[in-house]
């Protein structure tokens, strides 16, 4: 593919997943897949009647006029199983939710659930997948992870997740380690505020982490960063998706993780209340995103896009010397989701 023939706007679209609010293609999406060239859709609830509906959905999005129609559109859903299942209809199966195959503890169940997912998902046009969840539940006040999680032991965690990430990636699903570097211990809900796990590095390696390295050493594909503050690895006051030290520094350098980074979504106001979306996504991709989500609002995700583009032309001068925004400008090359640097 001749990375000469796309524009910078291309470029800047493919980083964005966006969302939209209708079970057809709407006047929303076709402006971002048609205008804004966003890489890729977020599927909730709101999109799925049935799923022949589904599936009639995702062949109209990825014929939807584009500028460079070879390369396919990312549909990715969170389909967690248990009490986050957004494929839940007639005609599919009922995945169990991350407590239940932990406290099952067999691996090799687990990888036959996320196999079983993984091919009805390709069946209805999925192809990434925002699972599993490798946070450790070790917060009993923790208000929205619980039951997402594998159980309180990181060791069980870790075994878990690598074998869901195994049994998605074996079909052919993008399979999604989240929310790094760990959303289990704190007692605050990103979607409504901004929490902080104030842990020190060793006690953070030896637990939060330890399922990402496993992950990561599985070969998982995506990993979605948490909207939390961890002072340990970033002594300002931001949270872990706009941290360059920490999805670059820790993710990218010191665990070695050569796949796609995605954020979390920044309409949730840990991000939305304190930095504002479109200034979020400018800073995630600095900090080291290659994917930003913004799965609701028209309005912000236009505005995040063109807040992106305003960024890459301030720094003209350093997109030539392959620094600052312009460094992480990547797009989609449909070899696995092999990324290019621009």
């Amino acid at each position: 593919m001749d990375l000469k023939a796309w524009t910078l706007e291309e470029k800047i679209g493919q980083l964005f997943i966006c969302g939209f609010h209708s079970l057809v293609p709407d006047e929303q999406i076709r402006t971002l897949v048609e205008r804004y060239h966003v890489g890729g859709v977020v599927y909730f609830r709101r999109n799925i009647a049935s799923v022949e509906q589904l599936a009639e959905l995702s062949r109209s999005l990825q014929g939807l006029p584009r500028r460079k129609p070879e390369l396919p559109l990312f549909i990715s859903i969170d389909q967690e199983g248990g009490m986050v299942a957004r494929l839940d209809h007639e005609g599919m199966s009922r995945i169990p939710g991350n407590m239940a195959l932990g406290a099952a503890d067999d691996p090799a169940l687990t990888e036959e659930v996320a196999q079983l997912a993984a091919k009805e998902m390709l069946q209805l046009g999925i192809n990434f997948n925002f699972a599993p969840c490798v946070d450790v539940n070790n917060n009993p006040a923790n208000p929205v992870i619980g039951v997402r999680s594998f159980g309180e032991r990181p060791e069980l965690v870790a075994v878990h997740g690598a074998a869901a990430v195994r049994g998605y990636q074996a079909q052919g699903v993008i399979a999604t380690a989240k929310h790094f570097p760990g959303h289990g211990d704190t007692a605050v809900d990103s979607h409504r505020g901004l929490a902080s796990v104030p842990h020190g590095k060793e006690r953070l390696h030896q637990v939060e982490l330890a399922p990402f390295r496993e992950a990561i050493t599985t070969g998982v594909d995506a990993i979605m960063t948490a909207h939390v503050i961890f002072p340990a690895f970033e002594p300002e006051e931001i949270p872990a998706t706009l941290s360059h030290r920490v999805l670059t520094g820790l993710l990218r350098e010191e665990l070695g993780f050569g796949g796609l980074i995605v954020t979390d979504c920044l309409e949730m106001q840990a991000i939305a209340g304190h930095y504002g979306i479109a200034e979020g996504a400018v800073q995630a991709i600095e900090a080291g995103a290659d994917l930003v989500l913004v799965s609701h609002t028209l309005a912000d995700q236009r505005a995040a896009i063109e807040r992106v583009a305003d960024a890459c032309l301030l720094y003209t001068s350093r997109c030539e010397s392959k620094t600052g925004v312009y460094d992480r400008l990547r797009f989609q090359n449909w070899n696995r989701y092999g990324l290019i640097y621009c």
